[in-house]
């Protein structure tokens, strides 16, 4: 058996036949180093790339769990809130399972992501103030909670706080690690709601896996985590005002406070510019993140200074950059002129050879 079910034993007990899958989980763990290790000191860096699940990111493995239970207790369907991400994979598993999911989003959430939604069947509802009012968010998934238990919906709430069942999902990310990479010195992923940093610790304490320390990326400008360590569990800021997609959650949906437990764990704050600027690194690599997902980098890089070459750095990348296409695109560039002889082609090549002036996409 692959993906997430192989893991079953670990996840909510659901009967072969109400288990849903579209092939996530076993996502691959590559080495990307060389064009990164000499910014850490030497230290080896791997990127776990949870943006090659099928809807493009680690929240499929939260919705294949959701989806499965609809089916394993007769539910109606799913309903939720979502910046974009979440919404995409409930409501592609709603779809590969036959039932409707409707998703409460953000006002301002991406036109791509809204886009996924719909096109697998999903209903759109925004609703103002959702992500970035932290009264708004809470008071939004609170009522989808109850209304959900109350008409036999399943609430498609990406937090322990909300769906602790569901959440088992995002374990399976710690599972694979453990085999995958069962050295590593630290784990770096982004924080929006809390939901991936807090299933990570889990994860490693309910295979009573040795834990790498664990590292929670924030954009400095939805502060809750740092209000959760500062304030003895505060769990929100007034407002955020991020601009990083699924970042911008004004309240932890999870208890991140406590997966920070560990002496080497803690809380890296970022700019949005840091998100960007680690994204267009990685896309001179070769992958295409959204920003979210290229945040574990920018925070990795913030503490490169702790790393040599006896260690090994994981980061987790959430987000496919294929949600986001806006970023790759600059605003004042123009097309290429075409070329109009096949006699230009060797022109081409000498041009792009080192040492010879190229074609610039301006």
């Amino acid at each position: 058996m692959t993906g997430i079910w192989r893991w079953a034993a670990h996840l909510p007990h659901i009967e072969d036949m109400n288990r849903v899958t579209l092939g996530e989980g076993d996502t691959p763990l590559i080495d990307v180093s060389g064009s990164l290790s000499a910014r850490f000191n030497g230290a080896r860096v791997l990127l776990k790339c949870e943006h090659l699940n099928p809807s493009g990111s680690f929240k499929d493995r939260i919705a294949a769990v959701a989806a499965s239970l609809v089916l394993a207790r007769g539910l109606t369907g799913a309903i939720g809130t979502s910046s974009g991400n979440g919404g995409a994979a409930i409501a592609a598993y709603a779809a590969a399972a036959g039932f409707p999911a409707i998703l409460l989003t953000l006002p301002d959430a991406p036109p791509g992501k809204l886009r996924q939604i719909t096109a697998t069947g999903g209903r759109l509802q925004p609703f103002e103030g959702l992500g970035h009012d932290a009264a708004s968010t809470l008071a939004v998934a609170q009522t989808v909670k109850a209304i959900a238990a109350e008409r036999r919906w399943l609430a498609f709430l990406t937090g322990a706080r909300f769906a602790p069942e569901i959440m088992r999902g995002a374990e399976t990310i710690a599972f694979e690690l453990a085999e995958q990479s069962a050295e590593a010195t630290a784990v770096y992923a982004p924080v929006g709601g809390g939901g991936l940093i807090a299933s990570l610790a889990r994860g490693y304490g309910r295979l009573g896996a040795r834990r790498p320390a664990l590292r929670a990326v924030q954009p400095a400008g939805n502060p809750t985590v740092r209000a959760s360590l500062d304030t003895d569990g505060k769990s929100s800021v007034d407002r955020s005002s991020t601009v990083l997609s699924g970042l911008q959650v004004a309240i932890l949906f999870d208890d991140v406070r406590t997966a920070l437990s560990e002496p080497r764990d803690g809380l890296v704050e970022i700019e949005d510019d840091d998100a960007q600027q680690a994204q267009a690194d990685l896309a001179r690599a070769g992958i295409l993140l959204e920003p979210a997902g290229a945040c574990a980098l920018a925070g990795a890089l913030r503490e490169a200074d702790l790393y040599d070459d006896r260690d090994t750095i994981v980061l987790i990348a959430t987000g496919a950059g294929w949600k986001t296409p806006d970023d790759f695109t600059s605003t004042d560039r123009t097309a290429v002129p075409p070329l109009s002889s096949v006699g230009e082609v060797g022109a081409l090549l000498d041009a792009a050879s080192p040492g010879g002036t190229a074609r610039r996409m301006k």
